[in-house]
């Protein structure tokens, strides 16, 4: 009797034995990789860390951008039982250490072109395999060696036969916070947590085993996790993948690999949209496109649909709940600013700083009670606590629920803006923001007033070759939003400080609101 497909490394052998021949990657260069072949290369890495004493629950620490190693370090992790820590290619070296530090990895890999993030004392610490995705280093070896010196007659053994007893339910992958707050921590997902997740999401997206899905997302991240990685492989799709994200690159893998769904987050999207070469770009493959990280604006949405003729669904979730809690269903006509009512399985509530339940259509924070709910923060006995009680994920977000269910999202608890005693969130005001022509993406934080309570601050990015001027901004909000609501200052910048996810870190943006005031618009 076949074991339930309810962990990754299942997963995999199923498509393997099921699927042994159709592509599952496509690789920057153009080649091409079969789920079987996915599985006898994760397979011969299971087969290492397993040689080297790696034992269940033990964490492996990977260091990897977008890569087809990556994908299969996460096979081979759960085929010998492992838990699987991959980490943001953005972290300093002191970053990468202090994360070391906290998981007591036994196995590293580091892709080649971070290796210098790798310091002394991380190497010392790491007593069983040290690998590099690419040319061996000084102390580490090379996974290709590894991979190569795979047993093919063993990988097939292990479709049916894994070598480890694995149970559903046990730990799977540890995914550190983005730093949105400044301070990440370990947030431990099970096997069964992050298979049904991506199931239950497929069950509204409908990805599709003729879709053709480019990765733009990190893999690293719990998004790219489910969306790039896993609800592909429940649909048995071919993924495209590119090294890092790049908007004309994007394009030109749309047009060649005839992509046909894509998944990213609001800034990504601007950016691939708004590029030169887009008018010179054949995209009618494109038929499904999902946006998660907040909202897109509404001429984007309008142009997607209506001129290039691409549904464009949008989600919401957080890694806590391994990561989807609601996606707007396709072909429905979506409610604006929803993101749809949540997955099939998850459950949602409202409540007030009391823990009160709150009527439909009232703000509050969400919690959400699911079977995918994470294990719990890694060290982290109280925060995990503080986030679950009862059985409930608090989420430290606010939002509302509407009579049918429909969730939206208002803004992060700690990102609420008193302004003058109002509540103001921070979307409010980048969506208006956002409906002036001139701008390309837009960011909105507080700082502390004696007068007003908080000032509110916006970080613009202005769309190539416009210019505007702070006065006539927030004039245009003024259309749009009450006078509460209004930037007081502008900025102006070339980029906003995103983490590899593209979630914007508005820590960051705090910190330059201290630093200047300026409000001089750039040509």
């Amino acid at each position: 009797m076949t074991a339930p497909i309810n962990r990754i490394d299942r997963l995999f052998a199923h498509n393997a034995r099921t699927l042994p021949g159709r592509t599952h990657l496509i690789l920057a260069d153009g080649t091409q990789q079969s789920w079987l072949q996915t599985w006898e290369r994760a397979s011969a890495i299971a087969a290492a860390l397993l040689k080297s004493g790696v034992k269940p629950d033990d964490r492996v620490l990977v260091l990897a951008g977008n890569s087809r190693e990556l994908q299969e370090l996460y096979v081979a992790c759960g085929i010998a039982g492992a838990i699987c820590v991959p980490v943001n290619t953005l972290n300093t070296a002191h970053e990468l250490l202090a994360t070391a530090q906290d998981c007591t990895p036994v196995a590293a890999f580091v892709e080649e072109a971070l290796f210098d993030r790798i310091l002394p004392n991380l190497t010392a610490a790491i007593g069983g395999i040290k690998a590099v995705i690419g040319k061996a280093q000084p102390g580490w070896g090379a996974l290709a060696d590894l991979v190569a010196a795979g047993d093919t007659v063993q990988a097939h053994q292990w479709l049916l036969a894994p070598p480890v007893d694995t149970r559903g339910d046990g730990p799977g992958v540890m995914v550190y916070s983005s730093g949105t707050t400044g301070k990440p921590k370990g947030i431990l997902l099970s096997q069964f947590g992050v298979v049904e997740n991506a199931r239950m999401t497929q069950s509204v997206a409908r990805l599709q085993m003729a879709d053709v899905n480019l990765a733009i997302l990190p893999f690293f991240s719990s998004f790219g996790f489910c969306w790039d990685f896993l609800m592909p492989a429940l649909a048995g799709a071919t993924t495209v993948i590119l090294p890092k994200f790049d908007p004309q690159a994007a394009l030109r893998a749309i047009e060649r690999y005839r992509v046909t769904a894509l998944f990213g987050v609001p800034t990504m999207f601007a950016r691939i949209f708004d590029a030169p070469d887009l008018g010179k770009t054949d995209i009618s493959s494109l038929r499904l496109m999902d946006v998660g990280g907040g909202p897109v604006s509404d001429k984007l949405k309008h142009d997607l649909k209506h001129v290039h003729g691409i549904e464009i669904i949008e989600s919401y979730g957080l890694t806590e709940i391994s990561p989807v809690a609601a996606v707007q269903i396709p072909g429905d006509v979506h409610r604006a600013g929803s993101t749809g009512p949540a997955l099939p399985g998850v459950e949602v509530k409202v409540i007030d700083e009391t823990g009160k339940t709150l009527a439909p259509n009232e703000p509050g924070e969400l919690c959400f009670r699911a079977p995918t709910l994470m294990i719990g923060y890694w060290n982290r006995p109280q925060q995990t606590a503080e986030a679950l009680r009862d059985g409930w994920l608090h989420s430290g977000d606010i939002g509302i629920v509407d009579e049918d269910g429909h969730i939206y999202i208002r803004d992060r608890v700690k990102d609420m803006i008193v302004a003058n005693g109002y509540n103001v969130y921070p979307k409010e005001v980048e969506n208006a923001l956002a409906e002036h022509p001139a701008v390309q993406s837009v960011a909105v934080v507080g700082l502390p007033d004696e007068i007003r309570g908080e000032v509110i601050h916006s970080f613009v990015v202005l769309r190539e070759g416009q210019s505007v001027t702070a006065e006539a901004l927030i004039a245009h909000c003024a259309t749009l939003i009450g006078k509460h609501k209004l930037p007081r200052q502008i900025h102006f910048t070339d980029n906003l400080p995103l983490t590899a996810s593209g979630k914007i870190q508005r820590f960051v943006l705090r910190d330059w609101a201290r630093e200047t005031t300026t409000t001089k618009a750039t040509a």
